[in-house]
């Protein structure tokens, strides 16, 4: 059965959504050099690439993360930059700078 409730289900994707909550936009390669993965050659970091890849496709389907394609590469940012991008669009709508 399918967890949907929107929490981690492990320690490893609650420290990958801490890392996309610090280090936003991001993509799954840039995770792994961040957990200091070996991706020295091509077939590593495809390697790589593809086990963080699947961990971020959950968090997305939690709706912790959003995320857009570029290239290859999935970007991922925290849900909660969305609220600062209304803000932002609300203030310059008031004529705040």
């Amino acid at each position: 059965m399918k967890n949907n409730s929107g929490k981690p289900e492990n320690a490893k994707e609650e420290e990958i959504l801490k890392v996309v909550r610090d280090h936003w936009p991001i993509s799954a390669l840039e995770i792994a050099k961040h957990f200091s993965e070996n991706t020295s050659s091509r077939e590593r970091r495809k390697k790589h690439s593809t086990n963080y890849t699947y961990y971020l496709k959950k968090l997305v389907s939690k709706r912790k993360v959003l995320s857009k394609r570029m290239g290859n590469a999935l970007v991922v940012w925290p849900l909660e930059v969305e609220s600062y991008r209304a803000i932002h669009k609300i203030l310059a709508e008031a004529g705040e700078p």
